[in-house]
């Protein structure tokens, strides 16, 4: 059996709480383990999200409960006309996340048949030492870093093989898998950009969206490998140019994460446009349309180039 970080930091989160309400003489402390229980998130960004969505409908149940409880009196028909108004005005205020919460809270009015002074300090104490413990430990959160570089290294190689089996579809190589390759490369940028995104909001004091655009960079140009690949499928003829091509995807398989040589390869892709441009017309249907696929995918090909060089001269600015 292994227990997790965001268990251990629940179990002794809530230890913590029900101490410090018992300690400060709160009646019903027990309620501030279970809040931090349910305030305990993935993420510190979205942890203090919830915190705030919990105090502000703290604020709005007690409001709420006492109009219901000074209409009808302390009894479950009174609570019942608290939860028929307090819901809705919560889901309309997108206050969800603090509708069982402070419901949990509102019952020990009831239960004490007081909403005096001392109870609604006691009920919002609660309130406030959970989501402030559930704050205090969602701030430690283990870095993803090394998981996030485990899904760029992956999709790096799933990137190299693709372009390397266009190369080897030009070459005249027949049944190469890489629409295969092509779904294991979106499950794996997906994957990365997750892990990015948490790793993101648990930064609070530092904006790095490296990783976040990269994988948004990656997942681009998977969209633009798509199209060439489906270009590629509906050649049929053997092209003079298709020599030229294999050379530039075998570079560019090679270098794909290298800035200097992306540079160096689109320079290269706008020579080989100028030679289509200035190159004998077909003389057949076949041909036709084989070179105009392969001109098709020479244009995704150079937008594929264009996405990687427009996010690392962005990363590149970023550092100076």
């Amino acid at each position: 059996m292994k227990i997790g970080w965001r268990t251990i930091k629940t179990a002794l989160g809530a230890v913590i709480a029900m101490v410090l309400a018992y300690e400060l003489h709160l009646s019903h402390w027990a309620t501030a383990g279970i809040i931090t229980i349910l305030s305990v998130q993935n993420t510190t960004r979205y942890s203090f999200t919830v915190a705030g969505l919990r105090i502000l409908a703290t604020v709005l149940a007690f409001v709420i409960a006492i109009l219901s409880f000074w209409l009808l009196g302390f009894n479950p028909w009174a609570f019942g006309l608290f939860l028929l108004l307090f819901i809705p005005v919560a889901m309309q205020l997108r206050l969800q996340e603090g509708i069982v919460v402070s419901s949990v809270l509102v019952t020990h009015f009831l239960l004490q048949k007081s909403y005096s002074w001392h109870w609604l300090v006691n009920e919002f104490n609660l309130m406030l030492i959970g989501v402030g413990v559930a704050l205090i430990f969602n701030l430690f959160m283990p870095s993803l870093l090394a998981q996030i570089k485990g899904f760029q290294q992956e999709t790096e190689a799933q990137l190299q093989q693709i372009l390397l089996q266009m190369a080897q579809q030009l070459a005249g190589t027949p049944d190469v898998p890489t629409w295969q390759h092509l779904g294991a490369l979106l499950t794996v940028i997906r994957k990365g950009n997750e892990w990015a995104n948490r790793q993101r909001d648990n930064q609070l004091l530092i904006e790095n969206d490296f990783y976040h655009s990269y994988f948004e960079m990656r997942r681009n140009q998977y969209e633009m490998l798509r199209q060439m690949q489906s270009n590629l499928d509906q050649i049929t003829l053997s092209l003079k140019e298709s020599a030229a091509i294999h050379e530039l995807l075998t570079q560019a398989a090679a270098n794909s994460a290298n800035p200097q040589k992306i540079k160096h390869l689109q320079k290269s892709v706008a020579k080989l446009q100028t030679k289509f441009d200035q190159g004998p017309l077909p003389t057949n249907r076949a041909e036709f349309e084989s070179r105009a696929h392969l001109y098709l995918f020479l244009l995704d090909f150079e937008t594929m180039l264009t996405l990687a060089d427009d996010f690392y001269a962005k990363v590149i600015l970023m550092e100076k």
